[in-house]
């Protein structure tokens, strides 16, 4: 198997495959694999099958680092009694499957409701929860390779942020002391948030962000960001000279959307990433902690070929950084799944 190490190789290698119809290598750590958060989605069922077949090929891939997002509010409060039922049978089942296959899986906490009007009530809840959904699960499966995210992306003050997440991370730690435990920041897991926030008191703890950046690339043409997303048709990465950019697009005349357009050969280079990627790794390094980039990715919106070029970008800063990263997803309005790729470390 062909190991990809240099950017400038990827790009040739990528025209040759073209030229060729040989399936390009899409270098990886870890994958999201998504569907227990989408608890919206009534025709949404809770079968092992398919998430054994997304594990199954990761591991194929030498995949061992899966993060599995889960609607915990719902599953353990709103559901009605036959889902809980299949929840808990099916966590069960795949925690069992990631042990047997040695993958380090993060559970995280999507959908929680935390908000800064909300929050004093709503962490006791988040607590709580985390709480009942560990005594669904057989406890010979708390191996050292379960992780918790406890607060996918939380957006309240960083000073309310400061009082929640000693709460839950006390709660959790009190019952189950040798669970790990990961914590991002406010305003959505920003790394310049968590750059900013000192690391807190407690051990078995993994700090995470998330990277899209530059989000005119990563969310371009995704209905629920907004006008100053909708301009389709941008490359990765930008090249002076020879990127050909598309036309802004209309709906995001007078937003910020135009600002970032203006702003793209700048933001959405190589070096670009490496360098915002580096302003969490000296946090990293200053505070001697571990850190995760939990979610990076990129619409299918954007072109096949800059979708990899960007993915394989960051992991390949990532890894240089010895930062461990996870896609975001395997499978939906993100998933690599469909690029038909082979995927290698």
């Amino acid at each position: 198997m062909i190991k990809i190490k240099d950017v400038g190789f990827i790009r040739f290698y990528f025209t040759i495959s073209l030229i060729l119809g040989i399936n390009f290598m899409l270098k990886a750590q870890g994958v999201n694999i998504t569907g227990l958060e989408r608890t919206w989605n009534s025709d949404n069922e809770l079968g092992f099958k398919s998430f054994k077949t997304d594990f199954k090929q990761l591991n194929d891939y030498k995949i061992d680092r899966v993060r599995l997002p889960i609607d915990l509010d719902f599953y353990l409060n709103d559901a009605s009694n036959s889902e809980k039922k299949s929840f808990s049978k099916l966590i069960n089942k795949i925690l069992s499957y990631a042990a047997k296959k040695k993958v380090h899986l993060i559970l995280s906490n999507f959908n929680h409701d935390l908000s800064e009007t909300n929050y004093k009530q709503q962490t006791l809840k988040i607590a709580n929860n985390w709480i009942e959904f560990l005594k669904l699960i057989n406890e010979n499966l708390y191996a050292e390779s379960v992780y918790l995210d406890i607060v996918n992306e939380p957006l309240v003050y960083p000073n309310s942020w400061e009082e929640s997440a000693p709460i839950i991370i006390e709660a959790i730690q009190n019952k189950y002391p040798n669970l790990k435990l990961v914590v991002g920041a406010t305003n959505a897991n920003s790394m310049y948030e968590l750059s900013r926030m000192q690391p807190l008191k407690y051990t078995n703890l993994i700090y995470s962000f998330h990277f899209y950046e530059p989000y005119i690339f990563t969310h371009q043409g995704t209905a629920w960001t907004g006008n100053q997303y909708a301009t389709t048709g941008i490359p990765f990465p930008y090249k002076d000279s020879i990127t050909v950019m598309p036309r802004l697009s209309d709906k995001a005349l007078k937003t910020d959307g135009e600002i970032n357009f203006r702003d793209y050969p700048q933001t959405g280079t190589y070096q670009a990433i490496k360098d915002k990627l580096s302003i969490i790794n000296e946090w990293k390094l200053k505070n001697g902690v571990e850190v995760w980039c939990t979610e990076y990715g990129v619409t299918e919106n954007a072109d096949e070929e800059s979708r990899i070029e960007y993915i394989n970008q960051v992991t390949a800063t990532l890894k240089e950084l010895n930062i461990p990263g996870f896609i975001w997803e395997y499978e939906g309005n993100f998933g690599i799944k469909n690029l038909n790729l082979k995927i290698i470390n």
